[in-house]
């Protein structure tokens, strides 16, 4: 659709939009279970949620429309506001919860937000108007945060328990509080030499973190359940997105890594892409398959028929088909991929969301 903006305006629409709202909700979800703690209060979650898209709607409005630009500086700050109070709202829950089995997936929440709060101050000062040498490190730091940070350090501590809720199998035994916390240490640590590197302008200091992140990925590898073809049989195509969407994510860490090595641009077009298409869009989808028909209810025959709803090869395909076209730069694929893939999911969402039919009485 022409717009003025160009890539900036879809991106933050699905990353601090959709995606960050899913995982504001998934993850007052996930603690409430883990930690057996109360949740926030109904009005304290409807405030965070309303805040955190009032704040991106304010924000894209203004940069695309041409707005002061103090205000896409206070839709900025109302993102922030918003992971500060998702991130007092789980610290909480945690805090007067009973179970203490997965404090390190909370802890490593907690970091995720701040990875969010400092990145999106970054975000801030460009729409500010920041300028000059300053700007190139200034985005480099803000999409190593944001992506790599606050993103993707929720998934990592998400998947171990939900690849294995996916699967239906138990989590792996390798995947105890000190692997976690081991884990978490390491992928702050590859953050925060990355962005330090990009902020001094040490190529080599951001590629080593950037390598050490990468590296991570490939070790979360470990921490996951063993999956089997009985597995495979039931989940399908949820359980096959989960895993491409990581592959495509841990390849694309490794080509920014590369890049910073060279001292090219980094976060090029074609690697957010694949990043946000390939990787983050295809690890929401599969979550979305499996929680929309828990979420649902309705008992175990309409729970059944939910998860048939959403096994969609079809997604599968075309999701793949895009991230392989956006790497070759092949615009009217990635088109035509990516129409498909919304269309099928429109079409699964639709017939998840139907009312049952009412039983005939008499």
């Amino acid at each position: 659709m022409p717009h003025r903006t160009g890539w900036w305006l879809p991106l933050h629409l699905f990353l601090p939009g959709a995606l960050l709202l899913a995982i504001s909700a998934a993850t007052q979800l996930f603690v409430v279970t883990w930690a057996a703690g109360p949740p926030a209060s109904d009005r304290v979650a409807a405030a965070q949620r309303w805040l955190l898209a009032g704040s991106v709607a304010l924000l894209v409005a203004s940069r695309e429309l041409r707005w002061p630009r103090v205000l896409a500086g206070l839709g900025g700050v109302g993102v922030i506001g918003a992971l500060l109070v998702l991130a007092l709202s789980l610290q909480r829950t945690a805090r007067k919860g009973v179970q203490r089995r997965f404090d390190a997936a909370v802890r490593a929440y907690l970091c995720a937000l701040l990875a969010g709060v400092i990145g999106s101050a970054f975000g801030v000062a460009m729409a500010s108007g920041l300028d000059g040498s300053a700007l190139p490190r200034a985005r480099a730091a803000h999409l190593t945060l944001n992506l790599l940070g606050l993103i993707g350090l929720v998934i990592v501590a998400t998947l171990p328990s939900f690849t294995a809720t996916q699967a239906r199998v138990k989590m792996s035994p390798r995947a105890d509080l000190r692997a976690q916390g081991t884990m978490l240490a390491w992928l702050c640590a590859a953050l925060v030499a990355a962005t330090a590197g990009f902020l001094m302008a040490s190529p080599s200091v951001a590629a080593i973190g950037l390598g050490a992140y990468a590296a991570g990925l490939v070790g979360l590898g470990a921490l996951l359940p063993t999956i089997h073809t009985k597995q495979l049989q039931w989940a399908g195509p949820r359980l096959l997105q989960l895993g491409a969407g990581m592959a495509w994510w841990t390849g694309a860490t490794a080509a920014i890594a590369v890049q910073a090595a060279r001292d090219h641009a980094v976060f090029t077009r074609p690697v957010i892409g694949i990043l946000v298409v390939g990787g983050y869009a295809q690890i929401l989808a599969a979550a979305v398959a499996y929680l929309g028909p828990v979420l649902r209810g309705g008992g175990h025959v309409r729970l059944s028929q939910g998860f048939r709803t959403t096994r969609s090869w079809v997604g599968l395909v075309a999701a793949n088909v895009a991230a392989v076209a956006l790497l070759f730069r092949a615009n009217d694929v990635v088109v035509v991929a990516i129409g498909v893939w919304l269309v099928d999911t429109a079409i699964r969402a639709a017939t998840l969301l139907r009312p049952p039919r009412a039983e005939p009485t008499g």
